[in-house]
């Protein structure tokens, strides 16, 4: 009969960030690990907070199957000898393993012939395999980072307290770091101290809720919003909208109380980025607005306590958040003593990277990446370009930066407006970030959009040309957002390129300035597949299948905008009723051809089959009516016009043996099939698509 698990670890206080990837990973290692051993299980549920991280196996079985273990032995030819006869290696063998001779089998692997004993090993108990899956789990939960405290060598994401270890409401004896499994679990650290027994997962839950903590992140999460909804309301407004922010709070609490607080009215003269950045980055506080938007002179906090007295609480909020906020205007008042357009200089004291020069080198590259992309679709907008990339890292010497690196690009934006720059320069200083991350806008203006591009751009071939590219998770500069992001900013506004031409013109660039240091074939070989494979990834996230996205890119990915133009009408086409029969003619026509590697031309006196004289006027006539389709990218008409093949595409196959002895026609058919494979090829490879559904269903 199964019985229940419940596993839950008790530790310092961890760090927000950590909570969700160790739950990630408790669950998935605990499925792996009870798998791995036979056992059977059904719902695994992770629960945690900062303070413990838990894990529910409901219907654990009680015991692995029997199973069966083929033993090894010696070689045939040592155990036995001429005559058949065991020798001493076969008799020690069977001896050792508790079996009669007549027992031992032989049989054939890569390595010749062996001796085998298939030996019924008995299933063991679960809670025999318990304490052993229990440990094993414990190390296996990954944090970005680990410790070691006291005298012991294991390492975890801080001190193990205590450990709850329930199997069928039975204690699994085990130990951890000198700790005990137990049945006891401990509330709240200041509101329910106290450690007390539990059974099972419903009076675990219960108990803890008495005990002032919600073990459950979901239910955290939703009673941290309601709290800060009340607190906000409180201060006669709404809460600042901040996802993640409410998610690291909920994280940071195991009881949330929500407290709101107010600061003096003078600070509101700062710019809203700058006093809600002062409030969240630091303190963790959320910002509290009108219900028309406006900013108040309020926040609201969120507390693991509950305390006698809360205006002792909030006095201390309000106290250590007008010291923030009295910084950010010492910070923003020296700032703004000196015009942006002066800070340039000082970046030629600032290095980017030891191999890519300062971030005045950077700015030059910019400025000349930026005049480049302006001249491919705004002309009129190139000054402006130029001026917001002559500008565009200026803000990362000012204080405010330097003190919250997360407000760059906007500071500057917001210097920039003060300084009297144009408002679509100021606009582009905070444009040339985005897009942030998969759900962030893109640039919009055209300036922005340059700047964007060009920074983008920048970064990828100055971190491929110095060798700086990711491997594996491992990605410290960021290539695969900038990569994301241009390719994202491309597509949005239609923007055609060529990705070669780009990046060859910005490794010219830093040729220019001394900081090309591999051949430039060599870093493009490395650099445009790197881009393909984003290209890929972006293409499917849009919901394009990936069949369909890997025949498209097959031939060709150079302009991303025009990849998504034959993708496009391909998945359109595709949906019809004659396309999977023209994508099965097309395979054979590519199967025959793909290998070639010479190109024989079609001499129209050597067509002698009825069959191969109407595939090639068939073809004449399509790739006539194709050409000014393919030139004016309309290629959903054109893959419609193709579908006209098919059926002369079938009757060649059906009637014309292509490989004769006689090398003339044997040629002359290769060359007309490789006519066709081109014609195909300069919208997508229709061998990549998946038609394993259409061939099941046609028989």
């Amino acid at each position: 009969m199964a019985k229940d698990l419940l596993f839950e670890v008790g530790c310092e206080e961890l760090p927000a960030r950590f909570v969700e990837p160790a739950l990630e990973s408790m669950a998935e290692e605990a499925e792996r690990l009870l798998s791995e051993r036979g056992l059977s299980f059904g719902e695994i549920r992770t629960l945690g907070t900062p303070r413990r991280l838990t894990l529910f196996v409901a219907e654990l079985s009680e015991r692995q199957p029997d199973r069966v273990e083929e033993v090894m032995g010696p070689p045939r030819r040592v155990a036995f000898d001429e005559a058949g006869n065991p020798t001493p290696a076969a008799l020690g063998f069977a001896r050792k393993q508790g079996v009669e001779l007549s027992e031992i089998k032989v049989k054939e692997t890569p390595r010749g012939e062996y001796l085998f004993v298939e030996k019924r090993v008995p299933g063991r108990t679960t809670p025999e395999l318990l304490p052993e899956f229990l440990r094993e789990l414990i190390s296996r939960i990954r944090f970005p980072r680990t410790m070691r405290w006291g005298e012991y060598d294991f390492r975890f994401a801080r001190p193990i307290r205590w450990l709850l270890a329930l199997y069928g409401g039975e204690v699994v004896p085990f130990e951890v770091a000198g700790v005990r499994a137990d049945r006891k679990t401990y509330g709240h650290r200041f509101l329910a101290p106290e450690g007390f027994p539990v059974s099972g997962l419903e009076e675990y839950l219960s108990g803890l809720r008495k005990a002032f903590v919600l073990a459950d992140p979901a239910e955290r999460l939703s009673r941290t919003r309601e709290e800060v909804l009340r607190a906000a309301r409180e201060a006669g407004g709404v809460p600042q909208e901040d996802p993640e922010l409410l998610s690291e709070n909920a994280h940071l609490v195991e009881y949330p109380f929500a407290l709101a607080g107010t600061f003096p009215e003078e600070y509101l003269e700062l710019p809203e980025p700058l006093i809600i950045t002062a409030m969240r980055e630091h303190q963790r506080y959320f910002a509290v607005r009108t219900g028309e938007g406006k900013l108040l002179p309020a926040f609201v906090s969120v507390n693991n306590n509950r305390p006698r007295d809360p205006e002792v609480l909030r006095r201390g909020h309000e106290r250590v958040l007008r010291a923030r906020l009295e910084d950010a205007r010492f910070y923003w008042r020296r700032d703004l003593s000196v015009p942006l357009s002066e800070r340039v200089g000082e970046l030629s004291g600032v290095v980017y990277h030891a191999l890519l020069g300062t971030l005045a080198e950077k700015t030059e590259r910019l400025k000349a990446l930026a005049g480049y992309l302006a001249g491919l679709w705004f002309p009129e907008k190139k000054a402006l370009a130029l001026r917001a990339a002559e500008l565009s890292k200026a803000d990362l010497v000012t204080e405010v930066v330097g003190e919250f690196p997360s407000l760059q690009g906007e500071m500057g934006r917001i210097y920039a407006l003060k300084d009297g720059e144009d408002p679509e320069v100021a606009e582009a200083l905070l444009e040339q970030y985005l897009p942030r991350g998969a759900e962030d806008r893109v640039a919009e203006s055209p300036t922005g959009i340059v700047l964007s591009l060009a920074d983008k751009t920048d970064i990828l071939s100055a971190f491929f040309a110095v060798g700086e590219r990711p491997t594996g998770a491992s990605d410290p500069y960021g290539l695969r957002r900038a990569a994301y992001g241009l390719l994202r900013t491309v597509l949005h506004h239609g923007l055609s390129l060529s990705l070669r031409e780009l990046f060859t013109f910005a490794l010219w660039v830093l040729e220019r300035q001394g900081f090309l240091k591999r051949p430039q074939g060599e870093i493009l070989d490395d650099l445009l597949p790197f881009m393909e494979k984003r290209l890929e990834g972006e293409l499917v996230a849009a919901g394009f299948p990936l069949d369909e996205v890997r025949a498209v890119l097959r031939v060709g990915f150079d302009d991303p905008v025009e990849v998504r133009r034959r993708l496009s009408a391909l998945h359109r086409v595709r949906s019809g009723p004659e396309f999977a029969a023209l994508a099965v003619a097309f395979k054979r026509v590519m199967n025959m051809t793909k290998k070639l590697e010479e190109r024989y031309p079609v001499r129209q006196e050597l067509l002698k089959e009825p069959a191969e004289k109407t595939l090639w006027e068939a073809f004449s006539a399509v790739r006539r009516e194709t050409e000014p389709l393919l030139s004016g990218g309309r290629y959903e008409e054109t893959l419609r016009c193709l579908t006209r093949l098919k059926e002369p595409i079938d009757r060649f196959f059906d009637e014309v043996f292509v490989m004769v002895k006689e090398e003339d026609l044997r040629r002359n058919r290769l060359g007309l099939l490789q006519e066709i494979a081109g014609l195909f090829l300069r919208v997508a490879d229709l061998s990549e698509l998946d038609l394993s559904e259409y061939t099941r269903n046609s028989g």
